[in-house]
């Protein structure tokens, strides 16, 4: 039983995942998990791969949720993404990169706010948020 921390980011991922869902993608792996790193989400819409890194907060205490998505964490992201495009043979692929911030008001049994930003980032480093 997860409890605290992992907790919450499950329910944030949960969530994410319907709320994508909802807007049409197709989700193809939860949680893909390398000995270089792991994908929350790995979704495809319209032809395009999706790698989709979710953060949850129960507050904008420190911040928004995908303020803590830093350089070092898009890096490693890309790196397990380059390795999924090459173990399913879509090396040539369109992808991008999304960030799902999900903040619960306070608890996690209300609806919580969902922002979905499209290419928060690019292989290169680039971010945009």
């Amino acid at each position: 039983m997860k409890t605290g921390r992992s907790a919450l980011g499950a329910e944030g991922e949960r969530a994410a995942k319907a709320y994508l869902k909802t807007q049409g993608f197709r989700i193809l792996h939860e949680n893909y998990s390398t000995p270089l790193g792991e994908i929350d989400l790995i979704a495809q819409e319209d032809g395009v791969v999706v790698f989709v890194e979710v953060k949850t907060r129960t507050s904008g205490e420190f911040g928004p949720p995908q303020a803590s998505v830093t350089r070092q964490k898009q890096r490693q992201i890309v790196k397990v993404a380059e390795l999924f495009l090459q173990r399913n043979r879509l090396s040539g692929a369109a992808c991008r990169f999304d960030v799902v911030a999900v903040t619960f008001a306070g608890s996690q049994t209300g609806q919580p706010e969902i922002l979905l930003i499209r290419d928060a980032f690019s292989s290169e480093g680039t971010t945009l948020f």
